[in-house]
C-alpha cells in the first residue's frame, strides 16, 4: 500500500511554478581587485574575472530602477575580489539602499570609508554588514591575509588590522546614531594562528562591544578544490572546544560544519538558479555567485548593458538553463552550502514526485 506524498507534491510544484521574474536574491560582484590582500584561502583563488569595463554607479542605479516594485535581497560580495574596491562604492550602495532593497555587504573592511558608511545607513529596509577579520592581532592579520609589501604608505595603512578595526568601530558608532537596526557582524575564519589557546578570546574581546555577532568557522575548500595547508588539525575537536568556551556568550556563533560541504552529487539540476542571479563587475549575468568568473563564461545568461535585467530574467536562455544537467551540460558542480542544500532538498521532492509507485 502506498500513500500520496503531499509535501513533495507541494514543494516540487511550488519550485516549478515560481515566476522567473520574482528574484529572491540579486548578488553583485563590483570589485576591481583585492588591494594588497593575497588570501590563499580565497574561494575564487587564481580564477580570472570576465573581461569588460566596470559598471558605474549610474548603471547600478539603472539596474535598481529596472526592477520596479521587486525587492530581492541584494548581496554585495565577490568570489575573487573585494567589493569595495569598486571606484564608486558609495554610489553603488546608495542605488539600492535609498530604494529600500534589503542589502547585505561582505567585506574585508579596509575600504569602509566615511561615504560608504553613510551610504549603508541611508535608506529604509534591512541592511547587514559582515566584516571578515580572521585574526585578533596585527601580525596574525598580515600573515593570514598574506598582505603584500608595498612602498605606497596609504595602501599599507589602509590594509592594516588597526585601520580595519577603526573602520568597524566608526560604522558601529554611526549605526547606533543613525540606523540601530543595521546588523553589524564580524567573521573569523580559523587558521593555525587562531587555534592557539587564548587567541580567539582576545579577538572576541576586541570586537564584541562594536558588533552584533561574531561568526567563527573554518574555511571551506576553494573553488578549485585545493585545500590550504594553514588550516588547523583536528578541526571538529577545535570547534567543539570553542563552542564550549563561548557557550554563554550570545554574540559568538561557532559554525560547526561550514568547512565540510557534502559535494552532493545526487541532484542533477540547479533549482536555486530559479530564484537568484549574480551580476559581475562588467554587467554579465550568471545563475549563481560561484560561476561569475572567466572559466564559466558558457553559463553567462546576458549582460545588463545590452538587455535590461527584467528581460534577461525571463529570457529563453535563462529558462533553458533551468533544465540543464549540472555535470554534463552546465559543468559546474561547485555549489556553495546554501545552493547545495536547496538543490538537494528540492531534487529529493522531485524523486518522490516522479516515483511510479506513489499512490493517490
Amino acid at each position: 500500500m502506498t500513500s500520496f506524498d503531499y509535501a513533495s507534491d507541494y514543494f516540487w510544484r511550488l519550485a516549478m511554478a515560481h515566476d522567473p521574474k520574482a528574484l529572491m536574491q540579486l548578488e553583485l560582484h563590483p570589485g576591481l581587485n583585492c588591494g594588497l590582500y593575497r588570501c590563499q584561502y580565497c574561494f575564487g583563488h587564481g580564477q580570472a574575472l570576465n573581461p569588460g569595463r566596470y559598471l558605474s554607479a549610474e548603471e547600478y542605479d539603472a539596474i535598481a530602477a529596472s526592477l520596479g516594485e521587486l525587492r530581492p535581497t541584494v548581496i554585495v560580495s565577490g568570489i575573487a575580489t573585494e567589493p569595495l574596491t569598486h571606484h564608486e562604492p558609495a554610489g553603488m550602495l546608495q542605488a539600492f539602499r535609498r530604494r529600500g532593497f534589503p542589502v547585505g555587504l561582505y567585506t574585508k573592511g579596509h575600504n569602509l570609508t566615511a561615504d560608504v558608511r553613510e551610504a549603508l545607513v541611508d535608506g529604509p529596509g534591512e541592511c547587514f554588514v559582515t566584516v571578515s577579520l580572521d585574526a585578533g592581532t596585527s601580525a596574525d592579520y598580515d600573515r593570514v591575509h598574506n598582505v603584500a609589501l608595498s612602498r605606497n604608505e596609504l595602501l599599507v595603512r589602509t590594509a592594516s588590522f588597526e585601520h580595519v578595526l577603526d573602520n568597524l568601530r566608526s560604522l558601529s558608532a554611526l549605526k547606533r546614531k543613525a540606523k540601530p537596526d543595521l546588523k553589524l557582524r564580524a567573521s573569523i575564519l580559523v587558521f593555525e594562528e587562531m587555534a592557539h589557546p587564548g587567541k580567539l578570546a582576545n579577538a572576541v574581546r576586541l570586537l564584541q562591544d562594536d558588533v552584533d555577532l561574531i561568526r567563527v568557522a573554518i574555511a571551506q575548500d576553494r573553488n578549485d578544490g585545493q585545500r590550504v595547508d594553514t588550516l588547523p588539525q583536528d578541526r571538529d575537536v577545535l570547534l567543539s572546544r570553542f563552542a564550549a568556551e563561548f557557550t554563554d556568550n550570545p554574540k559568538v556563533a561557532i559554525l560547526m560544519n561550514s568547512h565540510t560541504p557534502t559535494r552532493n552529487t545526487a541532484f542533477k539540476h540547479c533549482i536555486a538558479q530559479r530564484t537568484q542571479v549574480t551580476i559581475d563587475k562588467s554587467g554579465n549575468v550568471f545563475p549563481c555567485p560561484q560561476v561569475a568568473l572567466a572559466p564559466y563564461q558558457h553559463l553567462r545568461i546576458g549582460n545588463v548593458r545590452e538587455t535590461p535585467l527584467p528581460e534577461i530574467l525571463v529570457s529563453a536562455k535563462r529558462q533553458t538553463m533551468f533544465g540543464l544537467d549540472i555535470d554534463t551540460e552546465m559543468k559546474c558542480r561547485i555549489c556553495d552550502r546554501k545552493d547545495e542544500t536547496i538543490n538537494s532538498a528540492v531534487e529529493g521532492h522531485l524523486e518522490v514526485f516522479n516515483d511510479p509507485s506513489r499512490g493517490v
